[in-house]
């Protein structure tokens, strides 16, 4: 009696772990859950946990359109001429293409690339500074980026799969450092923040 279980357990962990052939399902939209690590280049700015989602439409069997919406926030410490400690937070807006290489039938290795619109937030710790009555506070601009990447994908069933892909964001942000010293006079330092990210993220996608 076990023996007759031993077959239709084989083809079911097999099914779990190897999923399907995604070479046989046609193209189709898709919609992700992601979440992973931001770590920027800029020496004073800490790791940041990041989520997002995206979408995703196909343009030919190997070609497709994507677009995804990200967030994370992250901790900067002081540095002279840079961001003083505080909390800085990033949304990215990304518009994309992503090429699928042929892989084996259940693992998709592929590459994408695009550009969208980077927002920045930025909250300072510590306003007040010596002398008493001195006071700062720094902003980052919004802006421009572009990206590219690398990931595969492992087809789990008809209507899932799983994803693992590494990003790198390109984009330097302006800011600027305003000081309100005793008297009320004010002086202005403009700076630039190295915003180029290595983005790691694993999700599932939906297929439609």
């Amino acid at each position: 009696m076990k023996q007759r279980w031993i077959l239709p357990a084989a083809f079911g962990l097999a099914w779990i772990l190897g999923g399907i052939p995604a070479e046989a399902q046609s193209p189709r939209p898709t919609f992700a859950l992601q979440a992973g690590g931001a770590g920027h280049e800029e020496n004073n700015l800490h790791v940041g946990l990041a989520s997002g989602f995206g979408f995703a439409f196909p343009l030919t069997p190997r070609l497709a359109a994507t677009v995804e919406i990200d967030h994370w926030s992250t901790e900067s410490r002081n540095s002279f001429g840079k961001l003083r400690q505080g909390r800085l937070a990033v949304t990215p807006v990304l518009v994309g293409l992503r090429y699928e290489f042929r892989g084996n039938g259940y693992f998709v290795p592929y590459v994408v690339a695009g550009a969208g619109y980077v927002g920045t937030r930025f909250r300072i710790g510590s306003r007040v500074l010596s002398p008493p009555d001195t006071t700062v506070r720094q902003n980052v601009r919004s802006g421009g980026a572009g990206f590219l990447g690398l990931g595969a994908s492992w087809r789990l069933s008809p209507l899932w799969e799983f994803f693992s892909e590494i990003d790198y964001l390109i984009r330097t942000a302006p800011g600027r450092t305003i000081t309100r010293h005793p008297g009320g006079a004010l002086s202005q330092a403009d700076l630039w923040v190295n915003l180029h990210v290595v983005y790691w993220k694993f999700g599932l996608r939906f297929l439609f």
